[in-house]
């Protein structure tokens, strides 16, 4: 595989943050997700292409509303692209059945992507959501 298919894998993924995670294109997402993506972070069950994240991610927006990523770092290599990141926001709406805290997360993660032809077509995620959950279980409302 060239650097220039790496260096265009590279620039796809960042327009993805910018546009989808940044100021939230869901529109982007119909263009640059393969109707077979898959998430191997995503709840066993969940849809699968561009409709599963805008199941998913219409979740994490309805929680935090204000939901911004910023990249820490990109790296590309061959078909695959990876993603150092940051999620910000204020806990506003109902996650998980945890009841609004008004508090500021920060959920850092990184996520590998597959990416053919231009699309994503798969992605792998590690992040300490688990540990972020019980902090804002810790303040929630009973």
């Amino acid at each position: 595989m060239s650097d220039d298919i790496a260096a265009a894998n590279k620039r796809l993924v960042r327009r993805f943050y910018k546009e989808v995670y940044g100021d939230w294109n869901m529109s982007l997402v119909d263009e640059v997700v393969s109707p077979r993506f898959t998430s191997h972070d995503w709840p066993e069950g969940s849809p699968t292409g561009p409709q599963g994240f805008a199941v998913f991610y219409s979740a994490i927006r309805t929680a935090l509303p204000d939901a911004r990523y910023e990249v820490d770092d990109l790296v590309s290599e061959g078909d695959k692209v990876v993603v150092r990141w940051r999620l910000l926001g204020t806990h506003e709406g109902e996650f998980r059945g945890i009841a609004p805290t008004g508090r500021a997360i920060e959920l850092e993660g990184i996520a590998i992507y597959r990416v053919d032809g231009g699309k994503l077509m798969e992605r792998w995620v590690v992040t300490d959501l688990y540990g972020v959950l019980e902090t804002i279980r810790e303040t929630s409302p009973v």
